[in-house]
């Protein structure tokens, strides 16, 4: 990447908190862009503190949802259909 955009996601995080974006609104906008921009997301595991605001998401992550054939049907029809919902291949945010 350039050396323009190495405060890209810096940027698109001032860009979300102007918008008054949270939670998957806030995430989404965000991967959007930065994959967008050419960037990939990994995902990883950092230390957090007392005060972190993300608590409540954490536990979410390892929630098992039931699964729902239609509507992966309809998804991998509306991938198929090339419907530029995910055109990077990060289907683990999704």
């Amino acid at each position: 990447m350039a050396d323009k955009d190495d405060d890209l996601l810096e940027r698109v995080s001032a860009m979300a908190d102007e918008l008054d974006l949270s939670g998957q609104e806030r995430r989404q906008y965000i991967h959007q862009h930065m994959t967008r921009k050419g960037y990939r997301a990994v995902p990883q595991y950092v230390k957090g503190s007392d005060d972190d605001d993300d608590d409540d998401d954490s536990s979410a992550f390892f929630r098992r949802q039931p699964r729902n054939r239609d509507r992966d049907r309809d998804r991998d029809r509306d991938r198929d259909r090339g419907s530029g919902r995910n055109k990077s291949g990060d289907d683990w945010y999704s």
